[in-house]
């Protein structure tokens, strides 16, 4: 095309590999955003992940991605120390590296593309959980699904700092390793063990659906707040179960990070991160950060229509190999 730009299909096909942290419906939303961007971009995606959250297979998965010849590996950053090498041995064969969703920042990967630092984000849900408590010291209930995952401990530490700077207790946070039918068991014996109790919440996916759930039958409700809107806990917050899940974006992590890939192929990575406003050489501040929101009752519906207007009702599907 003399005098133009080359139309998207008349470059080469870039081949990404992406590797999770789990196979969760959680994904479909970040898996979404990767699949909407890579049809526009001139990509292929194929996403692996483990099960249950396993940092030896992701590391596996990872040396297959980089066996079948990809261009570019994504990762998210289950333990930000545990990729160093697999990065590096990315990089002597020439394949950048990007997290999303959670962050290996001294790994050495190019970018990362994701919500803030895990403990920043718990003291943003202790904020918010504030301002829904009646006045005077008032227990919570805690849930995780890893005593040692950092997104898991960030968002609990972070927010257990809040509540306790403020004068409330907070009791649980027995970790239920990604097992849905614990988490609710454990939900149900804490409430029953602390009939008392005020608030619930919880920093994986599906605590949030489990704890609407179990407070829904109870003559005294307490406050429910946890992260990401999972099809099941959008029928909660439209029943005011639960009071508040926090949508951390992740469409557009998958969107951006495959956007950001596109960008890094095509135009070279040093470059590529110089026009993005990055630096090519200090690479763990190469961050890009949608804003979290919280969706309530007030504005779940508001979110129901974004997802419409996204075609998401009919894209998310379960991607994972």
């Amino acid at each position: 095309m003399p005098g133009g730009e080359r139309p998207t299909s008349a470059l080469p096909t870039i081949r990404v590999g992406i590797v999770e942290k789990n196979q969760h419906t959680f994904w479909d939303g970040e898996n979404a955003g990767w699949r909407e961007a890579a049809a526009r971009l001139g990509m292929e995606v194929a996403v692996a992940a483990p099960v249950q959250e396993n940092i030896d297979e992701q590391l596996a998965m990872m040396r297959r991605h980089l066996a079948d010849g990809v261009d570019v590996l994504g990762f998210v950053g289950t333990y930000p120390d545990a990729f160093d090498e697999v990065v590096a041995e990315a990089a002597d064969r020439g394949v950048p590296c990007i997290c999303f969703d959670l962050d290996a920042p001294r790994s050495g990967r190019k970018l990362y593309v994701g919500m803030k630092d895990p403990y920043t984000m718990g003291r943003w849900a202790g904020e918010r959980m504030l301002a829904l408590l009646p006045p005077g010291p008032r227990l919570i209930g805690l849930q995780t699904g890893s005593e040692k995952a950092a997104g898991a401990r960030g968002k609990l530490d972070g927010f257990v700092d809040v509540m306790k700077e403020n004068g409330h207790s907070v009791v649980g946070g027995a970790n239920d390793g990604e097992d849905v039918a614990l988490s609710r068991r454990n939900c149900e014996q804490l409430l029953a063990e602390h009939p008392d109790v005020d608030a619930l919440y919880g920093v994986y996916s599906y605590h949030t659906a489990i704890q609407g759930q179990c407070v829904r039958s109870l003559a005294r409700k307490p406050v429910v707040f946890g992260w990401d809107v999972l099809p099941e806990t959008i029928e909660l917050l439209q029943e005011g179960i639960v009071d508040t899940a926090v949508w951390i974006k992740e469409y557009y992590f998958g969107y951006y990070a495959a956007t950001a890939v596109a960008t890094l192929v095509r135009v070279g990575v040093d470059e590529a991160l110089e026009v993005m406003g990055m630096d090519p050489v200090h690479l763990e501040g190469n961050v890009i950060c949608p804003e979290a929101e919280a969706i309530t009752p007030q504005t779940v519906d508001r979110y129901v229509r974004w997802r419409r207007d996204h075609g998401l009702e009919d894209k998310l599907t379960r991607l994972a190999s």
